[in-house]
This record gives structure tokens, sequence and C-alpha cells, in this order.
């Protein structure tokens, strides 16, 4: 058994990312960015007290921190969509999305915007 911090370190490393090379180029080493950078973002708000609970809400903060990476580490005129993380770490060991209670989200597609994420699920535990 590890200890927590031992635990996400692995699974970060572990992280189930889009590898096709014909989306991805070498300045993301040819793996779909957006988990990493979703990652990074909560551990910036974490590391600034702004997060303080397992909890993870899409926030604006949130949005913005995820959006400056974004636009720091890619090339101008792509861009990047928080809701396509939130929905799909899901499939990770240490997220899980919460949905509102008696509605009921749509399954085996990802919820494409943060409007959608924001009408079918609560938050997401950690």
């Amino acid at each position: 058994m590890c200890g927590k911090i031992d635990c996400f370190l692995q699974a970060f490393a572990r992280l189930r990312t889009d590898k096709n090379q014909k989306r991805w180029t070498a300045h993301t080493c040819f793996r779909a960015p957006y988990k990493p950078f979703l990652l990074l973002s909560i551990l910036d708000l974490v590391a600034q007290g702004i997060i303080t609970r397992s909890f993870i809400e899409p926030s604006f903060d949130l949005a913005a921190t995820f959006n400056d990476y974004w636009a720091k580490i890619m090339p101008l005129g792509t861009f990047g969509n928080m809701a396509y993380p939130f929905f799909h770490l899901d499939s990770e060991p240490f997220w899980a999305l919460v949905p509102i209670p008696d509605i009921v989200p749509p399954t085996g597609r990802s919820v494409g915007s943060m409007k959608r994420i924001r009408k079918f699920y609560i938050r997401v535990d950690l």
C-alpha cells in the first residue's frame, strides 16, 4: 500500500491521454496536454490556498488558470477546453465526478462544455 502522495504521483505518471501523432506534435511529446494542464492548475490553486478541500469545482479561478497554462505553452491559434479533462479524468483512479441528485448524466460521450459539466455534476471528489 502506498502513501496518499505516492499514490497520486504514480497515478499522475500513468495518465491516460490521447497519443494520436496526427493531432499532437513533439511540442506536447505527441500527447494531449489537457489532463496535465488541469492537474497543474489544481495544484497551483491548492498552493495559493484557493482550493482547500478534495472537492474540485469547475470554478472561474480553475478555468482561468487552465487557460493560462494553455496560452503559455500551446502554439498560438490553438484552443483548450477545460471541460474535456474535467470529464475524462473520471477514467483515472483518483477522480470521481459527482452527479447532481436526480439528474442522469450522459454516458459514453464527452461533455464538451463547462456549462454542460455544471448542468450534470456538482463537483469532483479526489
